[in-house]
């Protein structure tokens, strides 16, 4: 197969936008691995990915020093365990660059599906489309795993004081990739809200740097949003905060 590429998508992760909301990670049923798009979809994807995406991204999808590739580990590790909604809308948001034009959102559907296969993701029967995005997951080939090292997480739970002056989430969800990790929005805080509880527990560092005159100890005992780099270690995972925001002024 061979294709002319053009656009110069995936720059770095750390400037994506925000995109799914916190309910959107339990709603999620399928994966790449399930066959989220069919044959004709993907070759339509290689016609628009040939005619919109060639110099930057090349004919192996290798990419260049200013384009990230769209396959390869760093390519799996970027967007995994997220669903493909965070490919489509990094996509549609920003590229093609050069000349910089927006193309329709089925075509941009297209090329995600045309990308999937190049992967190696298998065909399935029914096309992949804007409204289901949301709902699939993109995974590694060996199947779900956890989340890398350093990504920017979202997780709610209750701010607990621990000893000397740390500080824990307790009563936490899992840990949920979130592309916006210094900002936030009220349908995003609204559906946090309505998050159960979990059963894991984060320690949590960088509240000292968080924001000018930020005091935890005004949101002790709440019911939060924390977003921030997930940071494993061989005796707990951490997170380094960005952004923390109450939900509840207590925690059931």
């Amino acid at each position: 197969m061979t294709v002319r590429v053009s656009f110069a998508l995936l720059t770095c992760v750390w400037s994506t936008a925000a995109i799914a909301g916190a309910g959107e990670q339990a709603g999620r049923t399928r994966t790449v691995l399930d066959g989220v798009y069919t044959q004709a979809q993907a070759e339509r994807g290689l016609k628009a990915y040939t005619e919109n995406c060639a110099r930057c991204h090349r004919d192996d999808l290798r990419g260049n020093p200013e384009a990230m590739a769209l396959t390869g580990a760093r390519f799996t590790e970027t967007w995994r365990e997220d669903s493909l909604f965070s490919l489509f809308d990094h996509m549609a948001t920003r590229m093609p660059r050069e000349p910089r034009t927006t193309l329709p959102t089925p075509v941009y559907v297209d090329i995600v599906a045309f990308i999937l296969q190049f992967n190696g993701y298998p065909v399935g029967n029914e096309e992949l489309t804007a409204d289901n995005l949301k709902a699939v997951t993109f995974v590694d080939k060996g199947g779900p795993q956890p989340l890398p090292n350093l990504a920017i997480v979202r997780v709610v739970g209750c701010l607990t004081p621990g000893e000397k002056g740390a500080w824990r989430l307790t009563n936490a969800t899992e840990a949920a990739r979130d592309r916006a990790g210094r900002s936030t929005t009220p349908e995003e805080l609204r559906v946090s809200g309505e998050a159960s509880l979990g059963e894991r527990a984060f320690p949590l560092q960088n509240l000292e740097f968080l924001r000018e005159g930020f005091m935890p100890e005004a949101y002790s005992g709440h019911k939060v949003q924390v977003k921030g780099a997930l940071v494993r270690r061989q005796t707990d995972e951490r997170i380094t905060v960005t952004s923390l925001e109450t939900l509840a002024t207590s925690c059931p």
